[in-house]
């Protein structure tokens, strides 16, 4: 073997070595710890009440909109071209009907407030999805990514921070199973459920905003104008108050196509994230109050904009708040002059 044999020999080991110990590393970052903790507590608080929302919304009309005589025709629901299951789907009797509704209910709460998690977040997926398929003309889109999002969430650790279970393991003083191969293959089941909600995020930021680009009104700057003419949608009064300057419609409508398009790559700086995170949270609120008739896909698409800043970025974000509330509570109030 020549001497350049060798050395490239040694070499090749050398690189190998160093992909192993990057990988071994890489294990143990993302298996030994979990991440985003509180990000998946606050997403799974955002997720449960936008999910009791459905509920409450209509709960005086329930029967007519989502019962088995409601608007929406039986047969059209219970059809061959229906091929989606449904608890509703069960019975057309109107007791059946009144247990699922509020069945649902309780548990859209009960996945809230962190109790039994794991379990709520797989029922909680089953009766929203059941209510979403009884009557699809009352959904805006935002239903889409809520059963998604579920989905990948029966595998986030949704419940370790802000929740009844944290509360009650903290209550019995339970140890933490840290280490063990139960929580290595939990904490990577974590970041996988993790990395699926982002990358669904993203991708519905990055679709709508190629879709935009290609529009001729989104072009030359226009789009916010129709967009906020649309009686449907608008919230009369106030609408106004925005399409009637062409200055602000044009910056807003070619904001909203960048934005959009920056988004994903927005994230792969971390500094960045909490900015990303800010406008998308102002964007959907934007769209919740200018098109009011939107509410339940803004609120989703902010309670999973929640997911994606770290336990780092919420624990600094505190620490600000309560040095800005500390400051105010220390001031003395002024004396009187005499």
């Amino acid at each position: 073997m020549t001497e350049t044999e060798i050395r490239t020999g040694a070499g090749d080991n050398v690189v190998l070595s160093s992909m192993k110990t990057m990988a071994y590393d890489l294990l143990e970052r993302f298996s030994g710890r979990r991440q985003a903790l509180v990000g998946a507590a606050l997403t799974r608080i955002a997720l449960g009440a936008v999910g009791l929302y459905y509920y409450l919304r209509d709960y005086l009309h329930r029967s007519f909109l989502w019962g088995p005589e409601g608007v929406w025709p039986w047969e059209n629901f219970t059809g061959s071209h229906n091929g989606g299951f449904s608890v509703y789907s069960l019975s057309r009797s109107e007791t059946w009907f009144q247990l699922a509704f509020h069945a649902g209910a309780v548990i859209a709460l009960l996945f809230m407030l962190g109790w039994k998690t794991r379990a709520m977040t797989v029922l909680h997926y089953i009766f929203l999805w059941s209510l979403q398929q009884r009557n699809p003309l009352l959904l805006d889109g935002g239903d889409n990514a809520t059963v998604i999002a579920l989905v990948f969430f029966v595998f986030i650790d949704s419940g370790s921070r802000i929740s009844l279970d944290a509360r009650l393991r903290r209550r019995k003083q339970v140890k933490s199973d840290a280490g063990s191969m139960r929580y290595r293959v939990g904490s990577l089941l974590h970041h996988a459920g993790l990395l699926a909600v982002i990358l669904q995020v993203c991708t519905i930021y990055l679709v709508s905003g190629m879709y935009k680009v290609q529009g001729e009104r989104w072009q030359n700057g226009t789009a916010l104008y129709y967009v906020l003419r649309v009686g449907e949608f608008g919230w009369p009064g106030v609408n106004h108050l925005i399409y009637e300057h062409a200055t602000l419609v044009v910056a807003m409508t070619y904001a909203t196509v960048f934005f959009q398009l920056a988004f994903s790559f927005l994230l792969l700086k971390r500094s960045l994230r909490p900015f990303a995170v800010t406008c998308g949270i102002l964007l959907h609120l934007g769209i919740a109050i200018f098109m009011s008739g939107l509410i339940t896909f803004s609120l989703t698409m902010i309670a999973l904009e929640l997911l994606i800043m770290g336990d780092g970025h919420y624990r600094r974000l505190a620490a600000k708040v309560q040095k800005v509330v500390g400051k105010r509570g220390s001031l003395e109030p002024a004396t009187n002059a005499v």
